[in-house]
Formats: structure tokens, C-alpha cells, sequence
């Protein structure tokens, strides 16, 4: 569990992050449930000039207080009250910036429009032909993860890392892409492996995206750290996401991750705590760590695919995929279990209980650990293209 000090500077860093990548529309927060399920229903917060006030505690059942979250950067306006805990719902309130406060149960407005970067030349170097290394500082990763996971190989530690863009074809600085992130599995060990994409998800001919290939530290562990409450994976995409915000034209209604393997246990991760950022996710055998981030209980697309017979990340147990698969649908909200075949992969089921704006396609093709091979990249970037806006 996080101290009181990590929890609030984790909610600091997300109210921080949104706000840097739009306008503030304001709002203070409202209180939330009980953390688990049991909760009772949380007070309403109000907004004020820069800070959000706090909600009250949760009454009845056996969940614990809620938190506020942090205000808009302008005048807020109250926020709706919260409403009783689900299971996982760890946190609710709405982050500053272009997130609007809602209930506790974290169903709060997903980022829209265009970045800060549109108008702006790309950086020098970046070109659609091939995938260039840029190195960044990375804050706020936990001092104490730091000092346990000690890491510097050719000069990357947690706080200085690195990631690989590819511009679409005829990038024009006006023009609101995509944006598609990319994570490989494990085995680098040079600090590099978000190198040619990663798990590179092209975009479509008719749309094109900026690719970002997101690179991995090595420290005696050559994958992602994202099986922590505390993980740096958070912190640097959010990282990633504030200097693509300032340096490049992109549709912040349009941000994917698609991820093999490690990349797609981080895919899960980041996409469990970054719901209203992070549109849609691919998967390819990945699972549900048990220790993670915060949740933000805001939905997302996702295509998730694991081998029938894959002995590595299996279907089955406490961090199968098929309970990565069950929280994905219960974030979305998805009612019942039945499914239709899905035409564009065989393969493949698509839930027909959840919102059209949050699909949900499960796959498990014949073989074993998997990346579903080149046509499923393909099929990933048709899906990402079809996915309607969020309500």
C-alpha cells in the first residue's frame, strides 16, 4: 500500500500531467466510496481558484475514506457526489487540467483536442523514414524504488531514459494524428529497447500516427518494472506524453499502446492508471500484475490476444491474461459475458455488451508466447482507427 506521502505525490504528478497537455476546464472533485467494495457513497467536492477541496469521508461499509482530487486551474465548479466503491476502485477525484471532476468512481471526461505541439516544426532529426533516439529526464519516480532496483547501463538509470519517434509520412505540424506506443519484450540490455518501435504499430495510409517506441531500463531484469505500486513505467510515460504534448501535432482523443509480451504487461498498466489519456491498448501475452498503480477507473478500447497454448503469460491464473482481460470489461462497464465472432481476425470475439465507444476484442489464436504475428498489427491499427470518440 502507499504512504500517505507517495499516494499524494502520485496524485500531484497526475493533476500535473493532464493540466500540461490542454486547457484547464476547472473542477473541483468529488469524494469517493470505500477503496474496495462496501463503500458508502462519498460527499461532493467543490472547486476553487487552483485547488479542488476534499470530499468527505465515505459512510457505511467497510471501505475506507475517500480523497479528493486536486482542482482545475481556473475557478472550479462543485463535483458530483461519489459513489459507493467497486472492487479495485482504489481512487477517485478529477486531475487538473482538461479532466472534468466526477463521481468517485473515476468516470471522468477523457483528454480532447489537440496538443500544444501543433504549429511547431518537429525537433530536428525526426523523420518519417526511421525511428531516432531521444533521451529525457524523468521526476518523481520513488526514491525508494531507486535505491532498491539500482540501474545504469550506457548511462540510463530510472531518471534518465530514452524512447525512438518515427513521424508519419508527410507530417504537417497543423494536423491532429495519432499517436502509437510501442513496447518489446524482455531481453535488451542496452538500455534500448524501444529501437525500431518496439512492438511498432504503423498507422493506417489514410490517417497516419507518430510512433514511439518506449525503451526499457536494464537492471539484472531486462523488462519493463511495471509490477509495482511504485513503478517508474508511470512516471515516464507521463514523461514521454508531457514532451510529445509540447514538441509535436497530435489528437489527445488518439493516444494507443500496443505492447508483446513485458510491452504488454506494461500496456495494461499504464492503461489501468492512465484511462482518459490513454485511448486503446493492443495486447499480445500479456497479464494483470498484482501490485500496480492507482487505478483511474476510466475506460478504453483494447484488443487483447494471447496464445491458446501459451505457457509463459497463460490464459489462466492470478495474473493471467484472462483476468487482465475481466477488469478490462468491468472498467468499461461491459454487461455480460456473450460474444460474437469478430470478421477481421480469426480468432477472435468481440464482447457484445460493452459501450461502442469501449470495445473489447479477446483472441486466442493457435501457438504459444505469441506476438500474433505481422497481420496483427495491421488489424491493430484498423481497430485503433475505427474507434469511435468518447462520450
Amino acid at each position: 500500500m502507499q504512504t500517505p506521502f507517495r499516494f499524494v505525490r502520485s496524485l500531484v504528478m497526475a493533476a500535473f500531467f493532464v493540466g500540461a497537455c490542454g486547457e484547464s476546464t476547472g473542477g473541483g472533485t468529488a469524494g469517493r466510496g470505500g477503496a474496495d467494495a462496501g463503500g458508502g457513497a462519498g460527499g461532493a467536492g467543490t472547486g476553487g481558484k487552483g485547488s479542488g477541496g476534499a470530499g468527505t469521508a465515505g459512510s457505511g461499509g467497510a471501505g475506507v475514506a475517500g480523497n479528493g482530487g486536486g482542482g482545475g486551474a481556473t475557478g472550479g465548479t462543485t463535483g458530483s457526489a461519489g459513489k459507493s466503491g467497486g472492487p479495485d476502485a482504489r481512487d477517485g477525484g478529477a486531475t487538473a487540467g482538461d479532466t472534468t471532476g466526477g463521481g468517485g468512481d473515476g468516470q471522468l471526461t477523457p483528454a480532447r483536442g489537440l496538443s500544444a505541439g501543433c504549429g511547431k516544426a518537429a525537433p530536428a532529426g525526426d523523420s518519417s523514414a526511421n525511428f531516432l533516439k531521444h533521451d529525457i529526464d524523468v521526476t518523481g519516480v520513488d526514491p525508494a524504488f531507486i535505491a532498491a532496483h539500482p540501474a545504469n547501463v550506457a548511462g540510463y538509470t530510472w531518471s534518465k531514459r530514452n524512447y525512438f519517434l518515427r513521424l508519419p509520412a508527410g507530417y504537417d505540424m497543423q494536423k491532429g494524428y495519432a499517436v502509437h506506443f510501442g513496447g518489446g519484450g524482455c531481453g535488451n540490455t542496452n538500455g534500448m529497447s524501444g529501437e525500431n518501435g518496439a512492438f511498432a504499430v504503423p498507422g493506417t495510409a489514410a490517417t497516419g500516427a507518430i510512433q514511439v517506441g518506449l525503451s526499457y531500463v536494464y537492471d539484472n531484469g531486462a523488462c519493463f518494472k511495471d509490477e509495482y505500486v511504485n513503478t517508474p513505467e508511470l512516471p515516464f510515460f507521463d514523461a514521454v506524453m508531457k514532451e510529445l504534448d509540447a514538441n509535436y501535432c497530435f489528437d489527445k482523443a488518439k493516444v494507443f499502446i500496443a505492447g508483446y509480451s513485458s510491452g504488454a504487461w506494461e500496456a495494461y498498466t499504464l492503461a489501468f492508471a492512465r484511462g482518459g489519456v490513454i485511448r486503446g491498448i493492443a495486447t499480445a501475452a500479456g497479464g494483470l500484475r498484482k501490485d500496480r498503480p492507482t487505478p483511474s477507473r476510466i475506460p478504453f478500447a483494447a484488443i487483447l490476444l494471447t496464445g491458446a497454448g501459451d505457457t509463459s503469460n497463460p490464459i489462466t491464473g492470478a495474473t493471467g491474461s484472462a483476468l487482465a482481460r475481466d477488469l478490462v470489461l468491468q472498467t468499461n462497464g461491459c454487461v455480460g459475458t456473450a460474444t460474437v465472432d469478430w470478421p477481421a481476425m480469426p480468432s477472435c470475439k468481440q464482447y457484445t455488451g460493452c459501450p461502442a465507444a469501449y470495445p473489447v476484442i479477446w483472441c486466442t489464436p493457435d501457438g504459444g508466447h505469441t506476438d500474433g504475428g505481422g497481420g496483427y498489427r495491421a488489424v491493430i491499427s484498423n481497430f485503433w482507427d475505427a474507434v469511435p470518440p468518447a462520450p
